[in-house]
């Protein structure tokens, strides 16, 4: 029995990443609150802006990072996903990744509009 597209796209971004940066690839894997990357972002983004805040940019840029790695070893190795695959990697991707850049962006103070919504260009024509 084959196994379930979202568990076989998750063991092939492993893999990949695995390939490519041996044991770093454990630092794509879920919520890495408190760790280096997170650290490094908090610190940065702390100068100017409260610590707590930063804490919780650094927890929204963090949080996705499997989700940025599924998307990187597709740009890198497509042949190496089914559509299956594909499919079920958008969608862990578009339900998990943009409430977090949305969320990072409004703690920074950048606008959250939505650039493509074209319903003005609609009700002008």
């Amino acid at each position: 029995m084959q196994n379930d597209p979202y568990d076989s796209v998750r063991e092939k971004v492993e893999a990949i990443f695995t390939e490519l940066v041996g044991k770093r690839e454990l630092q794509v894997r879920g919520s890495l609150r408190g760790g280096d990357v997170h650290s490094a972002i908090a610190a940065a983004l702390s100068s100017d802006i409260r610590d707590e805040v930063a804490d919780e940019i650094a927890f929204h840029m963090v949080d996705w990072s499997y989700d940025a790695a599924f998307i990187v070893a597709l740009h890198l190795f497509p042949e190496r996903f089914t559509p299956e695959e594909i499919e079920a990697g958008v969608g862990l991707f578009l339900v998990h990744a943009p409430a977090h850049i949305i969320a990072a962006a409004r703690l920074m103070g950048y606008s959250t509009d939505d650039v493509f919504d074209e319903s003005d260009h609609d009700k002008a024509a």
